[in-house]
């Protein structure tokens, strides 16, 4: 009796652990994120924006690869505003040397011209940008900041088809730094390159 009872009870406590961990991985909003990358493998680019905006409105921190597969998919959308904002995120967060570092130079040169051509792409983004307010600092009057986009170099070093390297004045910085103001800017997606 002692030995089916103790049975009865395991078999509850392994129904409820399976239980949970399968609600919990139906609940994991990472999971959109992986659904998006997927359906954008599949061309599916608009059922893609759908996965990606769920998961925008549940994740509280998000990644840098995050950024750049929203941002690739934006562009694919001729949301080029939008995918301006999430490709410089990227390049925020992981600089130069990032594993999509280079495709997302790529992008960013088809996004700002695409956004040149139609400039009223901007009005249909859906920008979502309650994260690039939690990231901004506060400002001091006058204080500097390095530059997370060249890392205070004032230069983003690429590598061409060749292998040659590429040598472009930062779009952002000045002598590889920028006022605390215009650096929340660059955060929040809304610093306008110099050029």
């Amino acid at each position: 009796m002692r030995k089916t009872f103790l049975v009865l009870i395991c078999l509850i406590v392994v129904q409820q652990f399976v239980s949970a961990q399968s609600v919990s991985s139906l609940s994991d909003p990472r999971r959109n994120i992986d659904t998006a990358v997927n359906l954008m493998a599949q061309e599916k680019y608009e059922e893609a924006d759908t996965f990606f905006m769920s998961a925008l409105g549940q994740i509280e921190v998000l990644s840098a690869d995050f950024c750049y597969h929203f941002g690739k998919n934006s562009l694919l959308l001729e949301k080029h505003r939008q995918s301006i904002d999430w490709l410089n995120k990227y390049l925020e967060l992981k600089g130069s040397q990032g594993q999509y570092s280079k495709e997302v130079f790529v992008l960013l040169e088809k996004a700002e011209n695409g956004f040149r051509q139609d400039r009223s792409q901007a009005s249909k983004a859906n920008v979502e940008t309650k994260f690039f307010y939690q990231n901004t600092v506060r400002c001091e009057t006058g204080k500097h900041v390095v530059c997370p986009v060249c890392k205070g170099d004032d230069v983003i070093i690429t590598l061409g088809q060749l292998g040659e390297k590429r040598y472009k004045s930062c779009p952002y910085s000045s002598g590889g730094y920028l006022i605390c103001e215009d650096f929340n800017l660059l955060i929040q997606g809304k610093l306008k390159s110099k050029n």
